[in-house]
């Protein structure tokens, strides 16, 4: 059989195709670039994309890519925003794969279609909370259509959390903190969540290809065992050989303290119970998961272990343990003016104190970087000189906290934990496609982003993307202790005198 994967460079398509192709299948592959042999370049998905080359004597399609919700979206851009991937895109792709004659339509949902907690089964309401939940469902109403006119088989997998390596997103920053022995105050959390490892998804995506069956399904696939947060976490220690560190808090409490900082939503997802009925497909399909989660658990693990290991290869160490010794200087010396300006944000807007912003760390990778709140919180997700009137998003004491750099504080536990350092290239955001490319042209990308940088000291917003990849790329090719003892000092002058600030 030849199947068409799309997202096939993402989290899922990069196990399944791979996996497809040792099960015998023919896949064409689309990716961005479509660089290497058997994929198809596809730049973007949207209403309007070509797929005909890409289904060129295609019996099945695997739909797997999607724009994922980003928190830190306001609500509305992320609706639109989703709506042409996961909506428009699908159902562009549907029909022209019916028109191509492909017989079978295997759509990667999201259980986010029913709903953020609960138990669901066949039978269970759809009520999605969220853009990406209200896209995948709008797709899936589309796609019911497309088959009941085209005769086109449809079989759709809605998906609860999916594991593995590769992992990213809030998983991977849950093994973070148990890698750390941190304290986690969750030992009181009895709730369930089904969860999917990545090596039965793709197995459970070969059996939709592979066996026949008639009409439409709807299916919900897990590795058939429910477990609280606080056994996970215990899995997961074990499993990297740390105590777990689990003092029972009241959930309240914790949902409380969530919200002050901002991860309200993060907090439901570790509080509440989600679970789903994966009996249909694996009474229809004569279908097991061929993995135990204990046994994805300890792939997942091995993997992080190894990625951790490799994290700081090549970075010095001096300036690692630079890094740290003046993180905690500063932790300790700005105690009290970091709880001044905390308790200051809080007070002067609504919303939380914090603002975790998606960032490209080294080597290209998303990390998480806490500011504390300087724009209002339907700001739209853009660099700030894209903004339109950028002075009307900024909260009371906006203008303030920006131009002091006392926004910057909460990135001391980026540098302690390891994202970042004190010097190097600013962290670009996420959507700053351009200045990545730049980056990455020049090798900029190999370095680990800083609080301050070569560029920071010689026009901050002032300065053009060209510019500020070129004085990236000087800093590159002339990083030392010292020139990084210059930098800091030349930031400080900078700092005081409030200069290089555009808004």
């Amino acid at each position: 059989m030849k199947v068409l994967v799309t997202g096939a460079s993402g989290f899922v398509g990069s196990a399944l195709v791979p996996f497809l192709r040792g099960c015998g299948f023919e896949v064409v592959a689309a990716t961005r670039k479509g660089a290497n042999d058997g994929e198809v370049a596809i730049p973007d998905v949207g209403p309007s994309t070509d797929w005909k080359a890409a289904l060129v004597d295609c019996q099945a399609v695997v739909h797997a890519a999607a724009r994922v919700h980003r928190m830190e979206e306001a609500a509305l851009d992320g609706l639109v925003q989703a709506r042409l991937v996961n909506t428009a895109g699908t159902l562009q792709l549907a029909r022209q794969a019916a028109v191509a004659g492909v017989r079978r339509f295997v759509f990667i949902s999201s259980v986010k279609v029913n709903g953020e907690f609960g138990f669901f089964s066949t039978d269970s309401p759809c009520c999605p909370k969220d853009a990406y939940g209200i896209s995948k469902r709008e797709a899936e109403v589309g796609l019911a259509e497309i088959a009941t006119l085209t005769g086109m088989q449809l079989i759709v997998l809605r998906l609860p959390l999916v594991y593995g390596p590769g992992v990213g997103g809030n998983f991977l920053s849950l093994m973070h903190l148990v890698k750390r022995g941190l304290p986690l105050p969750l030992g009181a959390v009895a709730n369930r969540r089904s969860m999917l490892y990545l090596r039965n998804l793709v197995d459970a995506i070969r059996a939709c290809l592979q066996v026949s069956i008639e009409g439409n399904r709807w299916w919900y696939v897990s590795d058939g065992e429910d477990i609280s947060t606080a056994e996970l976490i215990r899995r997961l220690s074990a499993a990297m050989g740390v105590q777990p560190c689990l003092p029972s808090v009241s959930t309240s409490l914790v949902r409380f303290g969530s919200a002050a900082l901002g991860k309200a939503a993060m907090a439901s997802r570790i509080l509440d119970s989600l679970t789903v009925d994966s009996g249909p497909l694996c009474d229809q399909l004569n279908w097991r998961a061929p993995y135990s989660m204990s046994e994805g658990l300890q792939a997942t693990v091995a993997w992080f272990l190894e990625q951790s290991a490799n994290k700081f290869k090549g970075i010095s160490i001096s300036k690692r343990l630079f890094d740290v010794f003046l993180a905690l200087v500063c932790v300790c010396v700005l105690l009290l003016p970091t709880i001044l300006v905390a308790l200051a944000v809080r007070l002067t807007s609504p919303g939380p104190v914090l603002y975790w912003s998606n960032r490209i760390g080294r080597d290209n990778r998303i990390f998480k970087m806490p500011k504390f709140r300087s724009m209002r919180i339907d700001t739209p997700a853009v660099a700030t000189h894209l903004l339109e009137n950028p002075e009307q998003w900024l909260t009371p004491i906006g203008s303030f906290l920006r131009k002091s750099s006392l926004d910057e504080l909460p990135q001391l536990w980026s540098i302690l934990k390891g994202d970042m350092s004190f010097v190097g290239p600013r962290p670009a955001l996420f959507n700053q496609d351009d200045l990545i490319a730049l980056r990455t042209e020049k090798g900029v990308h190999e370095l680990v982003p800083g609080l301050t940088g070569w560029a920071q000291v010689n026009g901050r917003d002032e300065l053009p993307i060209p510019q500020k990849v070129q004085l990236d790329a000087e800093y590159l090719q002339r990083r030392s202790f010292f020139f990084d003892l210059k930098i800091l000092w030349m930031t400080l002058i900078k700092v005081v005198s409030r200069s290089g600030v555009s808004h």
